[in-house]
């Protein structure tokens, strides 16, 4: 089953992918966060790895190859860590 998703950079550069139903549109989850839009498109679980891929039309910006690892990263580290939230930071 695939899900929508929206990577937001937030204010300290922090990369935070928001993982969210089909029918939901890319354009409204946006929009409920004060953020900028890096990338956006669809995830899917395959073999216990998430993949990436596709374009949002109602943002017009598309996935990219990093967000894949960027999204899997941010899942294995919050199912290890009983940390409270912390954003992936930035390569530059």
């Amino acid at each position: 089953m695939a899900m929508k998703y929206v990577m937001l950079k937030l204010d300290g550069g922090e990369l935070l992918p928001l993982l969210f139903p089909e029918f939901m549109q890319h354009a409204h989850m946006a929009q409920s966060v004060p953020v900028t839009v890096v990338s956006a498109g669809r995830v899917y679980l395959e073999n216990g790895k998430i993949t990436a891929g596709g374009a949002s039309s109602s943002l017009n910006v598309s996935s990219r190859e990093e967000d894949s690892g960027v999204i899997q990263a941010y899942f294995v580290g919050r199912m290890s860590s009983s940390r409270s939230f912390n954003p992936l930071p930035v390569e530059p």
